[in-house]
């Protein structure tokens, strides 16, 4: 039988043929096979690449994980990023988001700068010439009941004489009182846009509210003028008829004065604010400048000037109104 030499195998770092230092003295004991290494875990990878201050960092690129690194097929250093869900479009201003949509009413008004005076509400805020569902917001939130007054006055003309012997003719008034209307007005008004005339269509509410947002006039202004719908020349002839039943010989007027019965809405602008300013005015009117600059403003004012409007039922019918007051209206009539 023919023995074959089996080749031998030079070791690294020694050249003759001698076993390497950890092999096992004795030939014929088996040597157990070493156990697999074990891998590393996600935290260790992680800390090892902030730690290491060898040459990988000096390239930082080298510690960062690819999307092919991965341990038991799991991405060493990738986030998942929940979707976000949808939200209506907002308006932001430096670090704040503003949605009119969705704010209550108190949190409306507490973004807002604005006033009310007896006319009404009014308003430049930026917001408001810049976002059309504010602007619409804001006139909705604003369309309050109109305060409506009857004012009755009685009177007479007499003539008088001075001390130069001249005669002079003055009015006397013999009474005067006041009705109030408004708990018998509606609560909820329609905003609603105007015909320019009798054959035209009348104006969108969206139409004239994004007009006027986008334009970039400086002087620029848009109101919603209330009123009350009544019959008020019945209102008129009823109660003149109660004061003649008095037997009061002189003439009676009657109107209806109106307050809180206009929402507007003016240019945010600094050109805009220092010509609204009292002292501008002034100034304006006291050097005449007022001759030009007034035309103008009124110019510039005039697109959007009577082209929506809100009205407000009264509830109670002119004879009955009048039928119930028709005691205290007796009482007050008194003359000389």
């Amino acid at each position: 039988m023919r023995v074959e030499e089996l080749p031998t195998f030079e070791t690294a770092g020694n050249g003759n043929n001698e076993p390497p230092p950890n092999a096992s003295e004795n030939n014929n004991e088996q040597v157990e096979p070493s156990a697999p290494p074990l891998l590393p875990s996600y935290d260790d990878v992680i800390s090892s690449t902030h730690e290491d201050t060898g040459e990988s960092s000096r390239n930082p690129a080298n510690n960062v994980p690819t999307n092919r690194q991965s341990i038991d097929g799991k991405p060493l250093h990738i986030e998942q990023q929940p979707l976000l869900p949808y939200s209506p479009p907002t308006i932001r201003e430096g670090n704040s988001v503003r949605n009119a949509d969705s704010m209550t009413s108190q949190e409306f008004f507490r973004q807002l700068e604005y006033k009310r005076t007896s006319k009404g509400y009014s308003s430049c805020d930026e917001w408001l010439n810049t976002d059309a569902r504010a602007l619409r917001r804001f006139f909705e939130e604003c369309n309050e009941r109109p305060r409506v007054q009857v004012e009755v006055v009685g009177s007479h003309m007499e003539d008088r004489r001075t001390r130069r012997e001249t005669h002079t003719r003055r009015e006397v008034v013999d009474f005067k009182f006041s009705l109030d209307l408004t708990p018998f007005i509606h609560e909820k008004g329609n905003i609603y846009g105007v015909r320019p005339n009798a054959t035209s269509e009348p104006y969108d509410i969206e139409q004239v509210v994004e007009s006027y947002v986008k334009a970039d006039n400086v002087l620029k202004e848009i109101r919603v003028m209330k009123k009350a719908i009544w019959d008020y020349d019945a209102v008129r002839r009823e109660i003149l008829q109660v004061v003649k039943q008095t037997g009061y010989p002189h003439s009676v007027a009657v109107t209806f004065p109106m307050s809180n019965d206009c929402i507007k809405v003016k240019s945010h602008s600094v050109v805009g604010r220092m010509w609204r300013h009292p002292v501008t005015r002034f100034l304006c009117f006291i050097s005449c400048a007022c001759l030009v600059g007034w035309p103008l403003e009124r110019m510039a004012t005039q697109k959007w000037r009577n082209r929506l409007m809100s009205d407000f039922v009264v509830l109670s019918a002119p004879r009955d109104y009048v039928a119930q007051h028709a005691d205290f209206i007796k009482r007050q009539i008194s003359w000389t």
